[in-house]
């Protein structure tokens, strides 16, 4: 039977952790000698090859995630404006507060992500530049253009943008409907409360806990079928 206190670890190692990443920093030099020194051109070409498919891959997920995120925040602002017009809304405010914090997890989970997806479309394109030398030459690194627009970044900017709407909307929903001060027949949002908590509580665990990806030491463990 799991314990109270085994509970209570589990929620703040998820919360926040320590972890620190087990990775070390290569040079060029080792770069080289990992992936070109003493391998065949064939060997060189398969591995850029490789990091042409997975940058790509990348690529493809991260517009495909980007999708699946506009399509939260358009359910999300329907479902605030169609609450908010709604006749039955000052009967029940909460249910457009527990809205906005759907919005804003959403919101927060898109620009990490995306943040994440581009550090992975970086990781490959990174084996791109330092492995076509040896294959097609420098056609990845060579552009055409001085200064142009980052589609990515711009994309990173509007998932920020939506995030301060929903919490400028938060405010607006505390500022119009809680008040702070106790007076006769008034009771505590439970509600508002809750959601608000959980808001906090994995906002800061996508920011410092389990939602960080640390490269720490990991054990691989298997299992197969005992037929015997």
């Amino acid at each position: 039977m799991i314990s109270v206190k085994k509970i209570i670890i589990y929620l703040s190692n998820y919360f926040y952790t320590r972890k620190e990443t087990a990775l070390k920093e290569l040079s060029d030099v080792d770069y080289y000698d990992s992936f070109i020194k003493g391998r065949k051109d064939c060997e060189i070409k398969e591995t850029y090859i490789r990091a042409w498919e997975a940058k790509n891959f990348e690529i493809y997920n991260y517009w495909k995630r980007a999708n699946y995120f506009w399509a939260f925040q358009v359910a999300s602002f329907a479902g605030y404006f169609s609450v908010y017009g709604s006749k039955y809304f000052k009967e029940n405010t909460e249910v457009l507060y527990c809205l906005i914090c759907i919005g804003f997890i959403t919101g927060i989970a898109w620009s990490l992500i995306n943040k994440g997806s581009k550090a992975w479309q970086r990781n490959w394109e990174s084996h791109v530049v330092m492995l076509e030398d040896w294959v097609t030459g420098p056609l990845y690194k060579t552009v055409s253009v001085s200064n142009t627009f980052s589609v990515s970044k711009i994309n990173e900017i509007v998932s920020h943008f939506i995030s301060v709407v929903w919490i400028i909307l938060g405010i607006k929903y505390f500022t119009n409907y809680i008040t702070f001060e106790i007076v006769d027949g008034s009771k505590i949002n439970l509600t508002v409360i809750l959601s608000s908590v959980f808001v906090i509580y994995f906002t800061g665990a996508m920011f410092f806990g389990y939602g960080r990806g640390r490269f720490g030491k990991r054990k691989s463990v298997f299992f197969t079928h005992n037929n015997k």
